[in-house]
């Protein structure tokens, strides 16, 4: 019995012994893993610092790069748009160089213009000189014509149709001599047509007026009866042809106030026509005898008119013409004027843009430099930061652009 006690206690012992040793061997197992996890700890907190460490140079280069980025975004959005902007007046800058040549034909055109207005004073003199010496000339044209007239009269006895185309040379002769010009200021037989009842009509001559009015002249006037009085020897005789003379005069007005001229077609005649007779002398005889002659043929919207009094009246014409394409030259001179002085008021306009403009460039030009260059925040400098943190790139910025 006290053999198995002595056993069991034994055993006991033996398993406390084991056990002993057992918790020994744990603890020396617990204590080296304690040892291991302190120094993992301390690994690990190293590690931890180093990656908080790193992670914080991270986040201020990535902080770093967005403010980069973002001011570059923003700077280069804005230098781009100042590098069009400078584009833009480089291009105004080039055509700087254009200002001389632009200069140049509106001084051409100062003394064009300066010229044509000397040339309009110079020829108005002119005129004035020369309608003096027409006037002279005038009584020397119808002294000729008188002489040529008295020739002729004695070659015309009775042959209507010489006198007509007599009485139309001498008409041809006066508008030749008074300036006007055919096919321009007159017409010869032009073909006409009445309103009314479209009759043709063909007036010998049509004049033409400035103001797009028209005078017609007759040159159809009978000196059969005053060629006779011219020969007559005896006054009863005269008295006789002098009292045919007339009659003819009064039967051709009657004939043509009756034909309506003022009623053409084409044409704005006035309310008169001037009745031509060729000789000066044949017409100063019949308002001798009758001293109402001019009065009744007036009534009856007919001017008479001799070589003298037509020539005066178409060189009246002629000046009237005179005048009017002088005040059209003095029209144009003015409108010219008036667009040369626009033209040279817009160009000193573009100039002072273009002065202000150049100013405005480079004031914007100094200012981009600044900020790509100049202060902590620049362009300049930020990209000098990234490539101090590390940042790769295989070129490198100007010597000039860099921070001392």
């Amino acid at each position: 019995m006290f053999e198995a006690l002595y056993v069991a206690v034994g055993v006991l012992f033996g398993a406390l012994g084991v056990w002993i040793a057992i918790v020994g061997s744990l603890k020396n197992a617990l204590a080296q893993e304690r040892e291991k996890s302190a120094a993992l700890l301390s690994q690990n907190a190293v590690l931890q610092e180093r990656i908080e460490g790193i992670n914080e140079k991270n986040r201020e280069k990535f902080e770093l790069l967005e403010q980069s980025r973002e001011q570059m975004r923003l700077e280069f959005q804005e230098l781009a748009q100042k590098i069009l902007e400078n584009n833009s007046q480089k291009f105004s800058l080039q055509n700087q160089e254009n200002i001389s040549k632009m200069i140049e034909p509106m001084r051409e055109q100062f003394r064009e213009f300066k010229k044509q207005i000397d040339d309009v004073y110079i020829k108005e003199a002119k005129d004035r000189s020369m309608l003096q010496a027409e006037i002279r000339s005038i009584k020397e044209i119808n002294h000729q014509m008188s002489k040529d007239a008295k020739n002729l009269t004695k070659a015309l006895k009775g042959e209507s149709k010489k006198q007509g185309v007599w009485g139309e040379m001498v008409l041809e002769s006066v508008l030749e001599n008074s300036g006007l010009r055919l096919g321009k200021e007159y017409e010869r037989e032009v073909s006409l047509e009445h309103e009314s009842d479209g009759s043709r009509y063909r007036p010998d001559v049509l004049v033409h007026l400035p103001d797009n009015r028209d005078i017609i002249i007759d040159a159809k006037t009978s000196l059969t009866a005053y060629e006779r009085y011219a020969s007559a020897e005896s006054e009863e005789q005269k008295e006789q042809f002098a009292i045919e003379h007339l009659s003819s005069i009064k039967k051709h007005i009657k004939e043509l106030s009756s034909k309506d001229y003022t009623n053409l077609k084409g044409v704005k005649t006035l309310d008169f026509i001037f009745m031509f007779i060729p000789i000066e002398s044949a017409l100063l005889m019949a308002m001798e005898y009758d001293g109402s002659l001019f009065d009744h043929a007036f009534k009856r919207n007919v001017i008479l008119v001799g070589p003298t009094t037509l020539m005066v009246s178409l060189r009246a014409v002629e000046n009237s013409w005179k005048y009017e394409r002088q005040q059209r030259n003095a029209q144009e001179i003015a409108k010219r004027a008036g667009l040369l002085f626009d033209k040279f008021a817009g160009f000193i306009e573009s100039v002072e843009k273009l002065g202000n403009q150049i100013t405005t460039v480079q004031k914007t030009y100094d200012e981009t430099f600044a900020k790509l260059h100049s202060g902590s925040g620049s362009i300049t400098s930020q990209f000098q930061k990234l490539q101090k943190l590390g940042a790769a790139n295989s070129k490198n910025l100007p010597e000039y652009m860099l921070e001392d």
